[in-house]
């Protein structure tokens, strides 16, 4: 037999108010429903956690110079190393804002990524 998700929410909000100390887990297992819903049927869900906006990276300013630097790097065959990266950053951008270890990590998850765009353009 169907019943609504209104109807049950109505039968949950009744049983409640006739007894308050009705444990939800007691209502869902009689009104065959998660206790989720009934937390929902008697208004109790938390508010939901704002979706934050990302926030933007310390390297973003130069993750383009990076790129290039790593496309180059690629195209001659001689590998850059973080902290030489890093030197080029300083005297070529003026930047000097981030640590080895950040912009280690960066590199270290954008190298693949470039090889991988360089292997995809090369064969179409």
């Amino acid at each position: 037999m169907y019943r609504s998700p209104e109807r049950v929410a109505e039968l949950i909000r009744r049983e409640r108010e006739t007894d308050p100390r009705v444990p939800v887990a007691d209502l869902a297992q009689r009104h065959r429903v998660s206790r989720a819903v009934v937390l929902a049927a008697l208004g109790l869900l938390p508010e939901p956690t704002p979706v934050r906006e990302p926030r933007p990276l310390l390297l973003d300013p130069v993750t383009d110079l990076i790129d290039d630097m790593l496309r180059r790097e690629l195209e001659s065959g001689v590998r850059l190393s973080n902290r030489r990266i890093l030197e080029r950053l300083a005297s070529e951008a003026g930047f000097d804002a981030a640590s080895l270890s950040t912009l280690r990590n960066y590199v270290h998850r954008r190298r693949p990524e470039i090889r991988q765009d360089a292997r995809g353009h090369s064969a179409g």
